[in-house]
């Protein structure tokens, strides 16, 4: 029994050692399995911490950018403000003179209209005296009523109708003059 008892005894010890080999790398295993749970845990731990301060810098970074647009959008709101006062300022100041300008022109066809009246007025006059000098010419002249209104009417007619010419001349180009004048300033005005 000896044998049988060496072959039990080799056999319990390789069961008592398979099983202490066993329970060494449970026990092993166990421990890199914590090991390795504290390692995971750290390093979720880790991630989490660094995830929270890149979210922390591109929260500021975004109120960063969020600021510096908006400081930016205010400026532009600003400067276009501006423009469009300077343009309102402009396109007043254009109003104002083309008013000036055309109570200019009014006035300057209200002088033309009374320019004209008063030739109009001397005209009528000058028809009067031509009529009177008829009469007294007849009374002194001893010609007949005929004759002395011929002549007297020629002579008249040729003086009027050259001192008419003249006048209409005058007037016209005055009238042109003044158009022209205005009529450049309107333009330039506008433009």
């Amino acid at each position: 029994m000896n044998t049988i008892g060496v072959v039990v005894l080799v056999i319990v010890c390789a069961v008592g050692g398979f099983l202490l080999g066993m329970i060494i790398r449970k026990l092993s295993a166990e421990g890199k399995i914590k090991s390795a749970e504290e390692e995971a845990r750290r390093i979720v731990d880790d991630a989490l911490k660094e995830a929270e301060n890149k979210k922390k810098e591109a929260v500021l970074g975004a109120k960063d950018e969020l600021h510096r647009m908006r400081g930016d959008a205010e400026k532009e709101i600003r400067d276009r403000r501006s423009e469009v006062s300077r343009q309102e300022r402009r396109l007043i100041q254009k109003e104002e003179s083309v008013d000036r300008k055309l109570e200019q022109l009014e006035q300057k066809e209200e002088t033309i209209s009374k320019k004209n009246k008063t030739a109009q007025e001397k005209l009528d006059q000058a028809e009067d005296v031509k009529k009177e000098q008829l009469v007294e010419l007849e009374r002194i002249s001893g010609l007949t009523v005929e004759q002395a209104k011929e002549s007297l009417l020629k002579r008249l007619e040729d003086e009027l109708a050259y001192e008419k010419s003249i006048r209409i001349k005058d007037h016209e180009q005055e009238v042109k003059d003044e158009s022209d004048a205005h009529a450049r300033e309107i333009i330039t005005t506008a433009v």
